[in-house]
């Protein structure tokens, strides 16, 4: 068993997004061997790269309000979304609101290995 706090997890910035950062809760490093999960934090008015990638995303919104572009396809969500990203879609994620957004998201353990964690 393991119970972190997720704010005790260090947040970790990405070069190329927009005031993005990832907390790392629990991954291959804590022994998970299907799907890790991660905190994704997003300032007021910044957004994640615009990227694809073989794996899906599941993600659950905690705060905050946006919106998703995926394909060219464009949803707003708010707290209480939850919100499916396909494997190879090109997607990004922005924060519409005054406040940072943070966000569950989950993604295969076998996909950690692409990310500095």
């Amino acid at each position: 068993m393991k119970v972190k706090q997720y704010k005790d997890v260090e947040l970790k910035t990405e070069k190329e997004a927009k005031g993005a950062g990832i907390r790392w809760l629990l991954s291959e490093r804590d022994g998970m061997t299907d799907m890790a999960m991660r905190v994704i934090e997003i300032e007021a008015g910044g957004q994640t790269p615009h990227h694809a990638h073989p794996w899906e995303h599941q993600v659950f919104v905690l705060k905050g309000t946006g919106r998703v572009i995926a394909e060219g396809e464009t949803q707003k969500f708010g707290p209480g979304s939850a919100i499916f990203v396909g494997p190879n879609e090109e997607h990004t994620f922005h924060n519409d609101s005054d406040e940072t957004m943070e966000f569950v998201c989950m993604i295969p353990v076998r996909a950690t290995s692409a990310y500095d964690h």
